[in-house]
């Protein structure tokens, strides 16, 4: 009966399973914290990737002296390529627009080219033909041309999606054209 006894004095004494046990407890809140690492980094890199995209899209749209449909499709994969390793085509969506106040009317949307992709979007500053919806403090004067390029994506969660829940990112560049009015695009 005394060497049972010791046995289970020696078992209470004994501190060899703490750590493990107090390892069991932390390693969810290590794995929380790493793939929360991983998600923020993403989100932060789409973000990045986006806004970069719609600033190339803009400024080489603007840097042109006459643009095509066929031009702006081969810039639009251009757009494809900065995005990578996010898939444009399937959860994406580019939009360039030209905006142009012709006469002292409403500025319009003189033409707008998309991209192909998955993605329903509309773009923000109106339909090709309409009239122009634009940002606070952007003004179009009389005879001036603004280029619009958008860039959306659907983004979804890797991890955390039952706490995170899908969202559209829009980004958004203007530029206004630097050697001729681009209010026409030649198919």
């Amino acid at each position: 009966m005394r060497v049972g006894l010791r046995s289970l004095a020696a078992l209470r004494r004994d501190r060899g399973g703490a750590i493990l046990v107090e390892f069991a407890f932390v390693l969810p809140i290590l794995i929380a914290i790493l793939l929360g690492c991983f998600e923020a980094t993403r989100f932060v890199l789409l973000h990045q990737k986006l806004d970069r995209a719609a600033s190339a899209m803009a400024d080489l749209v603007a840097q042109s002296d006459g643009i095509t449909v066929a031009q702006v499709n081969d810039l639009f994969t251009v757009a494809e390529d900065q995005l990578s390793p996010f898939d444009l085509a399937a959860s994406g969506r580019v939009i360039v627009s030209s905006i142009t106040r012709p006469t002292a009317a409403a500025a319009g949307v003189a033409w707008q080219q998309l991209s192909s992709g998955a993605l329903s979007a509309a773009s923000v500053v109106g339909s090709a033909g309409a009239t122009a919806i634009l940002p606070a403090g952007l003004i179009v004067r009389t005879g001036e041309n603004v280029i619009v390029a958008e860039t959306f994506y659907n983004y979804v969660p890797f991890f955390f999606d039952s706490f995170l829940s899908p969202a559209v990112f829009r980004h958004a560049a203007f530029n206004r054209p630097r050697l001729i009015n681009l209010s026409t695009i030649t198919p």
